[in-house]
Protein backbone atom coordinates (compact mmCIF):
# COMPACT_ATOMS: atom_id res chain seq x y z
CA UNK A 1 0.00 0.00 0.00
CA UNK A 2 1.22 3.49 -0.88
CA UNK A 3 0.81 6.32 1.59
CA UNK A 4 -0.25 9.80 0.55
CA UNK A 5 3.19 11.10 1.48
CA UNK A 6 4.90 8.54 -0.80
CA UNK A 7 2.48 9.39 -3.61
CA UNK A 8 3.18 13.09 -3.13
CA UNK A 9 6.95 12.52 -3.27
CA UNK A 10 6.60 10.35 -6.38
CA UNK A 11 4.50 13.00 -8.15
CA UNK A 12 6.94 15.72 -7.08
CA UNK A 13 9.87 13.70 -8.49
CA UNK A 14 8.01 13.18 -11.78
CA UNK A 15 7.25 16.91 -12.09
CA UNK A 16 10.89 17.80 -11.36
CA UNK A 17 12.08 15.30 -13.96
CA UNK A 18 9.64 16.68 -16.54
CA UNK A 19 10.68 20.26 -15.77
CA UNK A 20 14.35 19.40 -16.31
CA UNK A 21 13.53 17.77 -19.66
CA UNK A 22 11.53 20.85 -20.71
CA UNK A 23 14.43 23.14 -19.76
CA UNK A 24 16.81 21.04 -21.89
CA UNK A 25 14.40 21.15 -24.84
CA UNK A 26 13.97 24.90 -24.49
CA UNK A 27 17.74 25.37 -24.49
CA UNK A 28 18.07 23.21 -27.58
CA UNK A 29 15.32 25.20 -29.37
CA UNK A 30 17.03 28.46 -28.43
CA UNK A 31 20.36 27.20 -29.83
CA UNK A 32 18.68 26.00 -33.06
CA UNK A 33 16.92 29.32 -33.58
CA UNK A 34 20.11 31.31 -32.92
CA UNK A 35 21.97 29.18 -35.49
CA UNK A 36 19.19 29.76 -38.04
CA UNK A 37 19.27 33.51 -37.40
CA UNK A 38 23.07 33.70 -37.78
CA UNK A 39 22.84 31.66 -40.99
CA UNK A 40 20.14 34.02 -42.32
CA UNK A 41 22.17 37.12 -41.37
CA UNK A 42 25.31 35.73 -43.00
CA UNK A 43 23.41 35.11 -46.24
CA UNK A 44 21.58 38.49 -46.23
CA UNK A 45 23.96 41.02 -44.68
CA UNK A 46 26.30 42.97 -46.98
CA UNK A 47 29.41 41.04 -48.04
CA UNK A 48 31.61 44.15 -48.09
CA UNK A 49 34.78 44.25 -46.07
CA UNK A 50 37.44 42.66 -48.25
CA UNK A 51 39.02 39.51 -46.84
CA UNK A 52 36.81 39.70 -43.71
CA UNK A 53 33.27 40.31 -44.99
CA UNK A 54 30.83 42.09 -42.68
CA UNK A 55 28.30 39.27 -43.08
CA UNK A 56 30.77 36.70 -41.74
CA UNK A 57 31.45 38.68 -38.56
CA UNK A 58 28.17 37.67 -36.87
CA UNK A 59 28.24 35.23 -33.98
CA UNK A 60 25.81 33.86 -31.41
CA UNK A 61 27.07 33.83 -27.82
CA UNK A 62 25.22 31.92 -25.13
CA UNK A 63 24.92 33.51 -21.70
CA UNK A 64 23.65 31.84 -18.55
CA UNK A 65 22.17 28.37 -18.33
CA UNK A 66 18.93 26.56 -17.66
CA UNK A 67 15.93 28.83 -17.38
CA UNK A 68 18.25 31.86 -17.32
CA UNK A 69 19.88 31.09 -20.67
CA UNK A 70 19.94 33.76 -23.34
CA UNK A 71 21.75 34.09 -26.63
CA UNK A 72 23.13 37.36 -27.96
CA UNK A 73 23.77 37.72 -31.69
CA UNK A 74 26.14 40.46 -32.80
CA UNK A 75 28.95 41.41 -35.16
CA UNK A 76 32.14 40.39 -33.40
CA UNK A 77 34.39 42.65 -35.46
CA UNK A 78 32.33 45.34 -37.15
CA UNK A 79 29.54 46.13 -34.72
CA UNK A 80 29.83 49.89 -35.22
CA UNK A 81 28.64 49.46 -38.82
CA UNK A 82 25.58 47.34 -38.11
CA UNK A 83 23.05 50.11 -37.44
CA UNK A 84 24.30 52.14 -40.41
CA UNK A 85 23.74 49.27 -42.81
CA UNK A 86 20.47 48.16 -41.21
CA UNK A 87 18.84 51.61 -41.21
CA UNK A 88 20.77 53.56 -43.87
CA UNK A 89 22.87 56.69 -43.43
CA UNK A 90 24.06 59.89 -45.07
CA UNK A 91 27.66 59.68 -46.24
CA UNK A 92 30.12 62.49 -45.48
CA UNK A 93 29.81 63.55 -49.11
CA UNK A 94 26.08 64.11 -48.58
CA UNK A 95 25.02 61.03 -50.54
CA UNK A 96 22.27 59.01 -48.88
CA UNK A 97 22.98 55.30 -48.59
CA UNK A 98 19.73 53.39 -48.25
CA UNK A 99 19.01 50.76 -45.62
CA UNK A 100 19.81 47.11 -46.19
CA UNK A 101 17.87 45.42 -43.39
CA UNK A 102 19.02 41.97 -42.37
CA UNK A 103 18.57 41.89 -38.58
CA UNK A 104 14.90 42.87 -38.36
CA UNK A 105 13.81 40.46 -41.11
CA UNK A 106 15.61 37.63 -39.28
CA UNK A 107 13.73 38.56 -36.10
CA UNK A 108 10.42 38.74 -37.96
CA UNK A 109 10.95 35.39 -39.67
CA UNK A 110 12.28 33.25 -36.83
CA UNK A 111 10.77 34.67 -33.62
CA UNK A 112 7.11 33.71 -34.18
CA UNK A 113 8.02 30.10 -34.96
CA UNK A 114 10.35 29.92 -31.98
CA UNK A 115 7.65 31.26 -29.67
CA UNK A 116 5.14 28.70 -31.02
CA UNK A 117 7.71 25.93 -30.53
CA UNK A 118 8.43 27.09 -26.97
CA UNK A 119 4.73 27.19 -26.18
CA UNK A 120 4.34 23.66 -27.56
CA UNK A 121 7.33 22.41 -25.54
CA UNK A 122 5.93 23.88 -22.33
CA UNK A 123 2.34 22.73 -22.90
CA UNK A 124 2.88 19.32 -24.48
CA UNK A 125 6.53 18.42 -24.03
CA UNK A 126 6.95 18.44 -27.84
CA UNK A 127 10.11 19.48 -29.49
Amino acid sequence: MVTLDELGFAISDMVDEYAQEVILRLGKKLDETANEIVKYIKSNAPRSGGSKPFADSFVAVSQGSGINKSIVIFSSEKGKLTHLLEFGFTHRSGKYVGPRPFLRPAYDIFTPKMLDDIKSIIEKGDG
